[in-house]
């Protein structure tokens, strides 16, 4: 501008000597030469002037940037210095050293927000070092007689001369977990939905977005409720006396591969936004995933639950898989909806097993699984294939008023003790080749909609398929009975092309205009009925 401004002045200096040139008389050219070199210095001037200023201006604001570099740099050698500090006092051999370090870092990383994912991962990093819980600390948490936090500092015991005392180091840990548990819980009255618009700032405590890898470490009476993370590993933890993450909320992948909960797990209300993985976990304890909602892939291969297990209510919005998992205790999945495949092949479940209510959007698999109690699946709605091909049920298998509505697979099942059908609504093909009920078969009120199909299916106890009906076409070639099954008051959709094979005595009654079943009665004399027994009538 400057330049721009000396320009204009020299060329209306030469404009108006050249205009002054042509004017006469003498006198008159002489003051209008003398007016245009005026106006032409003025200009120039001015422009020079401009220049100054500007050179000016450049310089303050190239001052400015130095002083503001200046102080970031001071801040940044500040800070780092502060962290360094921090971090040398965590090796030290005294443990309130270690302490004071913790509670360093702590400050800078609510001084700094932008550093805080870097003194978390310090923290992280210091709670996976290999550590080992005191004798009598593992003794009472085992007993439940005093948890871990509640063990004292030792006093007057002098260090060890090659490792830390581990009493001391107990608290040190305790610390670093409760700074966590301080920042990554939400308060009290902001719900989880309102954790993504609270601003970082020295001022707000706790810290948003915020990744978690503790791989391998060794934690103690864990306390994470209403936290709020991002992306979490905890594969490989070993976790002293109970975990506690009710109603936390995990934005990203939540991984527990081979994870050990030796008290109680609490998982009550948890939220998981990506994938869940507890591939290979040991639960010794309770483990409650009540009303928890899983929005990604939850993975559960292969682990095992030795005490109660809890999923009342809970939602699986992808897939849900649980192969060769071990219940050792009862299992409630009550009431649970899940949206995606449901996989449990080849699970074994020792106590009781309870699906009241559930809800299977696609495939269920049970193929292979193992109840050896009550197997409870009254009111379950599979609304696509459902496979207990294999599976053995040695306790009592309920499947009262549940409905199928894709294909039931039962073939080769094994029911030790009564299974129940009672008014269950079959709308795809029921297959139950080759399946074996040692006790009572009820099938009373059931609904075939498709083909019911029982080829060489065995019926030791009684076969009961009272009020039943049969729309589809109805099979038991090859089916043995034990005593002579119950088929009173079935009723069969008649048309031209239905291929049944009914069990021997019994068969469509001739002329009726509904369709019915009638005894054989000379079939029925030639089968030999063994007597009831008290077990079988009460079963």
């Amino acid at each position: 501008m400057a330049l721009g401004l000396a320009g204009i002045g020299i060329l209306a200096l030469v404009v108006m000597l050249d205009v002054a040139a042509d004017v006469n008389p003498a006198a008159e050219r002489a003051k209008l030469q003398i007016e245009a070199i005026k106006y032409g210095l003025g200009s120039i001037a001015a422009g020079g002037a401009a220049a100054a200023l500007l050179l000016a201006v450049r310089r303050q604001r190239h001052a400015e940037q130095v002083h503001e570099h200046t102080v970031d740099d001071a801040a940044e050698r500040r800070v780092t210095d502060l962290y360094t500090k921090a971090a040398e006092q965590l090796g030290h051999a005294d443990a309130a050293v270690r302490l004071a370090g913790l509670y360093a870092l702590e400050r800078v990383a609510q001084s700094n927000p932008k550093q805080r994912q870097t003194i978390v991962n310090v923290l992280c990093a210091y709670l996976r070092m290999p550590y080992t819980a005191p004798a009598d600390a593992k003794a009472d948490t085992a007993s439940g007689s005093t948890p871990l936090t509640a063990l004292p500092m030792p006093s007057g015991q002098p260090l060890p001369t090659d490792a830390r005392n581990p009493h001391q180091e107990l608290q040190v840990r305790l610390t670093a977990q409760r700074i966590l548990s301080a920042h990554l819980c939400l308060p009290d009255d902001v719900e989880p939905r309102q954790a993504p618009s609270i601003t970082p700032s020295p001022h707000e405590r706790f810290w948003l977005d915020v990744d978690l890898d503790l791989t391998g470490a060794t934690l103690i009476s864990w306390d994470l409720r209403r936290g709020n993370v991002r992306n979490v590993s905890f594969d490989s933890v070993s976790f002293l006396g109970d975990a506690g993450f009710g109603e936390t909320t995990f934005n990203g992948e939540a991984l527990f591969h081979g994870a050990t909960f030796n008290g109680d797990a609490l998982f009550h209300g948890v939220t998981f936004n990506g994938e869940a993985s507890f591939s290979g976990a040991t639960f010794s304890g309770i483990a409650g995933f009540s009303g928890a909602t899983f929005r990604g892939i939850a993975g559960f291969l292969r682990v095992t639950f030795n005490s109660v297990v809890g999923f009342r209510e809970a939602t699986f919005s992808g897939g849900a898989w649980f192969p060769e998992a071990t219940f050792s205790d009862n299992a409630w999945f009550s009431r649970v909806t899940f949206s995606g495949d449901a996989g449990f092949s080849r699970a074994t479940f020792s106590g009781d097993a309870t699906f009241s209510g559930a809800t299977f959007s696609d495939d269920a698999g049970f193929d292979g699984a193992t109840f050896s109690g009550i197997a409870l699946f009254p009111a379950a709605t599979f609304s696509r294939d459902a496979a207990f091909d294999g599976a053995t049920f040695s306790g009592v298998a309920r499947f009262g008023e549940a409905t199928f509505s894709g294909v039931a697979k039962f073939g080769e099942a094994t029911f030790s003790g009564g299974a129940a059908f009672h008014n269950a609504a079959f709308n795809g093909t029921a297959w139950f080749g080759e399946a074996t009920f040692s006790g009572v078969a009820g099938f009373d009120g059931a609904t075939f909609s498709g083909d019911a199909r029982f080829p060489g299916a065995t019926f030791s106890g009684d076969a009961r398929f009272l009020g039943a009906a049969f729309i589809g076409d109805a099979r038991f070639p090859g089916a043995t009975f034990g005593r002579p099954p119950l088929l009173e008051h079935v009723s069969v959709t008649l048309r031209d092309d239905r291929e049944d094979a009914w069990p021997r005595g019994w068969r469509l009654a001739p002329g009726a205009s509904t369709g019915r079943l009638m005894r054989e009665e000379l079939a029925i004399d030639t089968i030999e009925v063994p007597p009831r027994t008290s077990v079988e009538e009460g079963g």
